[in-house]
């Protein structure tokens, strides 16, 4: 094994909006050429209670891969597979290297030896807006009621009853069978000093609407709930705190216990900010930590 040490400073740097409170080392070392620091994750951005929401999970890797990144563009895209829950109120630690293709890094997160996430972060633009008239329909349907019955209480971002402060309480909205349709106004603390939503926000908040799409099948099934498995975020163009958003998705496919949905950040004059595509796996009881 190869270690060089790289020179120490002092502190943390947070990861994300400073709301959330997730606080990366700002010093680390360099391991078989993973540049490896120590993430602190504090209670309260809960999934299921006590693990990390599934789109955080996946979307920690944008701002490790931004870390080290030297050209600073926009955030094209996140692919993120999820071997394991990561527990909250631990210190873990991410580590990110380059790739051999520019702009393109890969992240991990570990815990110890065990790898809990794995994704790959494209730092080069974004793309031209898609076309997914299918979830742009979804935007300017009259708004549904929102339901507060849900296996997962304290999510950061569904729960009823979450335990942080900054969460958002986006409750699941049915506009059909499969189609969901949330309305949401994004709060400053949220987003960074241009006035648009950090990207590890639209990362969470484009995860559980798309458990939600396929609520019907995993309860026909006789299933507590279901869990992030591999999660896919584009994006297309900063979206803006503040404003009326929507969050919307569909679902596309179930197989068994293998769930797979997509879902966009949209506004109601069609403009489409990002997009996601997820693989849920449904399980018969939800998993939980309790803080170590």
């Amino acid at each position: 094994m190869s270690r060089s040490p790289l020179t120490p400073v002092d502190g943390t740097i947070p990861l994300g909006p400073a709301a959330l409170g997730i606080d990366l080392r700002a010093e680390g070392e360099v391991v078989d050429g993973w540049f490896v620091r120590d993430l602190a994750l504090p209670g309260g951005l809960d999934g299921p209670d006590g693990i990390l929401q599934g789109g955080f999970a996946a979307g920690l890797a944008i701002h490790a891969a931004r870390s080290i990144d030297r050209i600073d563009a926009p955030l094209t895209s996140v692919d993120a597979r999820l071997f394991a829950p990561t527990p909250l109120g631990r210190t873990l630690q991410v580590a990110v290297r380059p790739t051999d293709t520019t702009a393109r890094y890969e992240v991990e997160t570990r815990d110890g030896d065990t790898v809990l996430v794995g994704a790959t972060v494209e730092l080069a633009g974004q793309d031209p807006a898609p076309q997914v008239y299918d979830l742009l329909e979804l935007a300017t349907v009259p708004i549904p009621p929102g339901s507060s019955d849900s296996p997962y209480p304290h999510c950061w971002v569904c729960g009823a009853d979450p335990r942080h402060p900054h969460a958002v309480r986006l409750l699941p909205a049915w506009a059909g069978e499969g189609r969901i349709s949330i309305p949401w106004v994004c709060e400053d603390d949220l987003g960074d000093d241009r006035g648009t939503i950090d990207p590890l926000v639209v990362s969470a908040v484009l995860d559980c609407p798309t458990v939600w799409a396929a609520w019907h099948a995993v309860q026909a099934g006789g299933w507590e709930g279901a869990l992030l498995a591999h999660f896919h975020l584009r994006m297309f163009r900063d979206a803006p705190v503040m404003e009326a958003l929507r969050t919307v998705a569909r679902l596309d496919e179930v197989d068994g216990r293998k769930i797979r949905a997509r879902g966009a950040l949209v506004d109601e004059d069609g403009v489409v900010y990002a997009v996601s595509s997820a693989l849920h796996i449904a399980v018969p009881t939800l998993p939980s930590f309790a803080p170590a």
